[in-house]
């Protein structure tokens, strides 16, 4: 059999492996019920006046000029799935799975071509692939349907890179005609695309400096279309939500050398470290800095040393993991879980291929695979963790939605239904932070309650989620008061509100992290009824 038929039957059984093992790890979250964020995308697909072509000149929900989202794509995205499933969370969890076996199948073909001189180039780019498909901190980023965007962006962004890089090596036109197509792509997904054109020029200084043949003129030349296609896109964005940078409603371009440092140690502690000993070592790291700075570089010392042999494939991969996270610097994570770990789901592609050096540069191939197996097993139990624990937060966003609404909230017309400490998150997992009103429209089109959301949620857990966690009782001088059973903060959401219906306070609040232990309550019209979050479904709560 010729060797072109060879490589494409094993390249195919790679595809075939990649897509059984991704299949394994994630089908029993395939018909995982929605979350939070996702009712209001549902909501905005199924109900706006908006046709599909008029958000590729605005923010996701249409209107121009105002900040927001300017994800086209993603919108894109969910009409199809909406047209395949309506209110069926399976094509939309099948998607994002596509993209994310897509972005894997990437990772071998890319590093093909970048080791295409090592004799160990296929067993590299297997090891990264399977590394990338076990790594734990990609669950938010596949199972939470409305963070599609990450797997979808990456796709689209490996594969211009991988077509970038066949132009260089075949110099055909069509080539790099497709990858700017799909640049365009990425960036109409989400805005961490903006880094391809850095990615592509560094790639080019390396290899100019591998053979010695180093022509800035050349090379900006090469990389003129992506350029052009970056500042056309900025252009864009500004006339449709009226920001070149930021999200909200305005600019969010402010250097804090402070978050900076705290976004960078939580992406670093994430890729290798998950849970509370990730939350641990970040606030360690936070609070002793120059530890940090010292054990990094002692890291890139040891790593640089394994790897002599790939000096300048080593110093292109560390200058892509600082290029990949520019954009996510000024965001992030979660104070005491992982949630926010889809920031790091296109740098990790760099971590896992930088982690299969360091296994196939192992000498011993019997220590290799030891190696190889342990860190396997670390990631697959860890990664198993997370996909029930997004399991389990569904499942909670499904009783509540599902089952509890019908059941207490067959009242009088007249009356009002007051949403109160719904569950934030599970671990980390989202479960109702937003959505709760979308849901109700959603799946109860024909009601006619009246429905208001109290801005004060509960963060829950696999040890508390069933438990009571808050314990309500009159106040002596009017309304409710709420205090956690253990006294920690456990409560979070604004610290005060007040509207016709009702005044809510968070006492003892902290500012840093938006958390208290305790609610109060007042309510300006009795015939309120309020439902509570507690021993693990909807409650009304009894005066």
């Amino acid at each position: 059999m010729p060797t072109f038929l060879k490589n494409n039957k094993f390249t195919l059984l790679v595809l075939l492996g990649l897509i059984v093992l991704n299949l394994g790890l994630f089908s029993f979250n395939l018909n995982n019920f929605f979350l939070s964020d996702d009712f209001d995308w549902l909501s905005l697909t199924k109900n706006s006046a908006h046709n599909l072509g008029d958000y590729f000149s605005a923010n996701y929900y249409g209107e121009r000029g105002v900040g927001g989202s300017y994800r086209p794509l993603v919108n894109l995205m969910f009409w199809l799935n909406y047209q395949i499933g309506g209110l069926n969370p399976l094509p939309y969890h099948l998607t994002s799975l596509f993209f994310h076996i897509g972005v894997c199948f990437l990772i071998y073909l890319l590093i093909l071509i970048l080791f295409e001189g090592s004799r160990e180039k296929r067993k590299i780019a297997i090891l990264a692939a399977v590394l990338f498909s076990l790594l734990p901190n990609h669950s938010e980023a596949v199972i939470w349907i409305s963070a599609i965007a990450d797997p979808m962006a990456t796709f689209f962004y490996l594969l211009a890179f991988y077509l970038y890089l066949l132009f260089r090596k075949n110099k055909k036109l069509y080539f790099v005609l497709l990858s700017t197509l799909f640049f365009v792509f990425a960036l109409l997904t989400k805005e961490l695309a903006i880094t391809l054109p850095f990615l592509i020029l560094a790639w080019e200084i390396f290899e100019a400096q591998a053979n010695k043949l180093f022509k800035f003129k050349d090379i900006i030349l090469r990389t003129l279309a992506y350029w052009l296609i970056l500042i056309g896109y900025f252009v864009l964005r500004y006339l449709s939500i009226g920001l070149v940078f930021g999200y909200y409603a305005q600019e969010k371009f402010k250097f804090d050398f402070f978050q900076i440092f705290k976004m960078f140690v939580s992406l670093i502690t994430d890729l290798f470290f998950f849970g509370r000993l990730r939350v641990s070592l970040t606030d360690f790291f936070i609070s002793n800095d120059l530890v940090f700075v010292f054990l990094f570089v002692i890291l890139l010392l040891c790593l640089w040393s394994a790897l002599k042999g790939y000096k300048l494939k080593v110093s292109f991969l560390l200058t892509s993991f600082f290029i990949l996270i520019l954009p996510v610097l000024l965001l992030s994570f979660n104070n005491f879980n992982d949630e926010g770990e889809r920031y790091n789901y296109l740098p990790s592609v760099i971590f896992c291929l930088l982690l299969s050096l360091l296994i196939v540069s192992v000498k011993n191939k019997h220590i290799s695979w030891l190696v190889f197996s342990l860190i396997t097993v670390y990631f697959a139990t860890f990664l198993i963790n997370k996909n029930l624990t997004w399991n389990l937060a569904s499942q909670i966003s499904e009783q509540i939605i599902i089952k509890d609404i019908p059941r207490v909230a067959e009242v009088d017309k007249a009356e009002k239904l007051l949403f109160v400490s719904l569950p934030d998150n599970l671990a980390g997992a989202q479960v109702l932070r937003n959505g709760i009103l979308q849901a109700i429209n959603l799946f109860y089109p024909q009601n006619n309650w009246q429905v208001e959301l109290l801005n004060a949620y509960v963060r829950t857990s696999w040890q508390n989620y069933n438990k009571q966690i808050l314990a309500w009782s009159a106040y002596p001088t009017g309304g409710y008061i709420a205090k956690t059973i253990d006294g920690k903060s456990w409560t979070t959401g604004f610290d005060r509100r007040e509207t016709a219906d009702y005044v809510f306070e968070l006492w003892n609040y902290n500012y840093d992290d938006y958390t208290s232990d305790t609610i109060r309550l007042i309510l300006k019209d009795e015939k309120i009824k309020i439902l509570i979050f507690d021993q693990g479904e909807l409650r009304i709560l009894k005066k």
